[in-house]
């Protein structure tokens, strides 16, 4: 299988689905990482800096796995469906030809996550079309389901797939504390010590989130997925691991 993990920033991919692409790589899947934008929003710092920390997080982080990283660079909330940015979406799903396209809900807080989900359905079908104007690759005509992964904090969200990921739970950790630098309080600081778990909120968010949708499906952790049901998106098998 080649699974394509569309993420708006670095560590969104990881936070939401980061145990299932590590279940994925485990069992032999090819997985792709695309970070949308370049994370030069935060922390406070100099933002052509703060986007080479990210983008050097993001990496770090994909080598946990042996996932692929594409780094689209777009300017972190600046995100718009324009043509521009529509073709760099069909160029990546061109290039990973994925078996399933793992992407932001419809419903979630962030800009960038909206429209990083509405520019993933558009250019899934694009990516269809022989003579799109801004693309010099060939279509992608596979059946390619889409899965909507769980929204911060799991809000506005009613899964219809879970995947266990208990055993995978530890690296999913390891992933995202590579973004070290999504873990601090405000200015960008590399000599920033970081509290422990139980007192960092993004680990402690998806101890709990992960946890929760375990409860669900009655294993210790979880993480939840729902489908786009649209034309040449749905296929009789299950893909996730």
């Amino acid at each position: 299988m080649n699974i394509l993990a569309i993420g708006a920033h670095g560590d969104d991919i990881e936070v939401q689905c980061g145990g299932t692409i590590a279940k994925a790589a485990a069992r032999g899947d090819k997985v792709f990482m695309c970070v949308v934008t370049d994370g030069r929003g935060r922390p406070k710092g100099d933002p052509e800096e703060i986007a080479k920390v990210r983008h050097k997080e993001s990496q770090a982080s994909a080598d946990v796995i042996g996932a692929e990283l594409i780094w689209m660079g777009i300017p972190d909330g600046g995100l718009k469906p324009i043509d521009e940015y529509t073709a760099k979406f069909v160029d990546v799903i061109r290039q990973c030809e994925p078996d399933i396209i793992i992407t932001h809900p419809q419903d979630d807080y962030h800009p960038d996550h909206r429209y990083t989900h509405q520019m993933v359905l558009d250019a899934a079908q694009l990516a269809r079309v022989r003579n799109y104007p801004l693309s010099d690759l060939s279509p992608y005509r596979q059946p390619c389901p889409i899965a909507f992964m769980d929204g911060v904090n799991g809000l506005s969200f009613i899964p219809e797939e879970w995947v266990d990921i208990s055993d995978f739970y530890d690296t999913k950790v390891e992933m995202l504390s590579k973004h070290f630098s999504q873990m601090m309080p405000d200015t960008y600081d590399p000599d920033f010590e970081l509290p422990p778990p139980e007192q960092n909120p993004m680990m402690r968010m998806i101890a709990l989130q992960s946890a929760y949708r375990g409860m669900q499906c009655g294993v210790a952790y979880a993480e939840a997925f729902l489908y786009w049901k649209s034309a040449n998106r749905v296929v009789p098998y299950r893909i996730f691991p």
